[in-house]
């Protein structure tokens, strides 16, 4: 897959688009992508999925600091790879962009510059100012500039059509079995390792405090769960056991949400290093227990149960 970063002085071959954010690229987007990778290989043409970075909400939100996402642009593009389409359009949102009415943006940037032949849409597609642009949108567009659309139909699951606002709704309430299934893939967290008060350590269950490398990214809901953890230079995974919380029973805890990694069997200095976490088990929820001991008790079990689930 080609990656492009302008709209601009390129040349496909009676491209099949599609558009979106592609924000998680679950399985539904999955569908409608393989859908363009398809529907191009069958007429020989250039198969384009145009996305946009920043995401369009950190543009238009007044408080963009509290959004969350399911992936960054770098994961979307490494997960897009997957699915046979030819070419990806990055397109800069900015607010001017923003402000770019539907039929504008449909004949300029579609037709004029990326030259589209068959533009394939989700079930919901909404773009343009104000969100204004639909599949009427579209259908007007395309009896003007001459071009075929079709609305490819939603992946259901469980009654309900597969969204990345429903993912991350799973994830906010821990069920991460949910999140993984619509997600096709189990949900990961990238961060950097940075040093820690060692508190975990003197309790015989050493930690690797992570940062998300994307600001952004979603946090699952607090708790305690089984994940597999890979480090980066390394490779393979380790079994681990993490935790997403507060510490509410170290009585000088800051109240900082912290992301806590124990790696079971591994002593190696992390420090620095970049690390993705996998959840697989969601154990608990966070608890304050009545002192430390009570606590590394506790542990003890998480570590056997997250030995049950995924091995050593």
């Amino acid at each position: 897959m080609e990656v492009h970063d302008s709209y601009k002085g390129l040349l496909f071959r009676d491209p099949v688009i599609t558009m979106g954010v592609f924000d998680g690229v679950h399985l539904g987007h999955r569908m409608l992508l393989r859908r363009v990778a398809e529907e191009a290989s069958l007429t020989g043409s250039d198969s384009v999925a145009v996305t946009f970075e920043p995401h369009p909400r950190i543009v238009l939100s007044g408080d963009p600091g509290n959004l969350r996402f399911l992936t960054d642009l770098g994961e979307r593009i490494a997960m897009l790879r997957e699915t046979g389409i030819g070419h990806l359009v990055v397109i800069p949102f900015t607010p001017e962009l923003s402000r770019m009415t539907a039929s504008a943006f449909v004949d300029s940037i579609l037709c004029r510059h990326l030259g589209v032949r068959h533009l394939i849409t989700g079930y919901n597609h909404h773009f343009g100012r104000r969100h204004e642009g639909d599949s009427n949108t579209i259908l007007e567009c395309s009896a003007r500039m001459d071009f075929r659309v079709t609305r490819e139909e939603a992946y259901i699951l469980d009654g309900e059509p597969v969204s990345s606002s429903r993912i991350r709704k799973a994830l906010g309430e821990g069920r991460i079995a949910k999140a993984a299934e619509m997600l096709g893939y189990d949900y990961f967290i990238t961060g950097k390792v940075t040093p820690g008060r060692k508190i975990g350590r003197n309790m015989g269950f050493p930690t690797a405090n992570i940062v998300p490398l994307f600001p952004h990214k979603l946090i699952p809901r607090t708790g305690v769960y089984a994940v597999e953890a890979t480090i980066s230079g390394e490779h393979g995974s380790h079994v681990a056991m993490l935790n997403i919380g507060h510490r509410p029973t170290i009585s000088d805890s800051d109240g900082i949400q912290t992301i806590e990694v124990h790696i079971i069997d591994f002593s190696e200095d992390l420090y620095g290093r970049e690390m993705t976490v996998r959840f697989r088990h969601r154990l608990r929820d966070e608890m304050k227990f009545q002192d430390r001991d009570a606590l590394a008790a506790q542990l003890v079990k998480d570590l056997a149960m997250t030995i049950d689930l995924l091995g050593r």
